[in-house]
């Protein structure tokens, strides 16, 4: 599996998580590390996803056999605790998108990148033509970043490494700006390719 070459390389730093569901993928990626070297791992979720969601996620980690206390869960929005985290100075070997898919909340959570090592990968799921708002924001982001390469892309699943610092802030007000006038556009297109793959 990809996420298991990736996550087992030298990404041995923390590890976070924007949008976790109900911790499937979660619990897969603290699963490929043995508990002695497993890194940090963090959750940036609402928990509005549905009912008891977190409790959910819990259940589902202590199922095997993963204590939920030894995850560091940020209740919220990812932009409010993303802004949190730049000023607390904390870094990130990975990063895992699965957040909202509208195109200016992936424009936001592609900010996160700001605190992410060099050499560190980001992945984000949902990056096909179902989701628009994915990959509008994963082309902007290595148009203006050019020190991110696409590394792999295997069914809905886009990998990126960020492969030198950043003369920059990876997103700008200017990025989400234009990210929230693209909305319309896209949700028409969307809406023209469904009508269109119906007739």
């Amino acid at each position: 599996m990809l996420f298991e070459q990736l996550l087992a390389s030298a990404l041995t730093g923390a590890h976070l998580e924007i949008g976790t569901a109900a911790g499937g993928t979660l619990k897969e990626m603290m699963l490929i590390y043995p508990v002695a070297v497993r890194p940090k791992f963090v959750v940036v979720d609402p928990m509005t996803y549905f009912d008891d969601q977190m409790s959910i996620i819990e259940q589902n980690l202590r199922s095997s056999g993963i204590d939920p206390a030894t995850v560091d869960f940020r209740r919220g929005y990812s932009w409010p605790l993303f802004q949190e985290a730049l000023k607390a100075k904390d870094r990130f070997s990975f990063i895992f998108i699965d957040g909202h898919h509208g195109v200016k909340f992936v424009t936001q959570d592609l900010a996160w990148t700001r605190l992410l090592d060099v050499g560190g990968i980001v992945a984000l799921h949902d990056h096909s033509k179902r989701f628009p708002g994915v990959l509008w924001s994963v082309r902007r982001f290595l148009k203006v970043n050019k020190n991110y390469e696409k590394i792999a892309e295997t069914g809905a699943l886009v990998i990126l490494r960020k492969t030198a610092s950043s003369p920059r802030p990876e997103v700008t007000s200017m990025d989400i700006l234009l990210a929230a006038l693209m909305k319309v556009p896209l949700n028409w297109k969307r809406s023209f390719d469904r009508r269109i793959s119906r007739a």
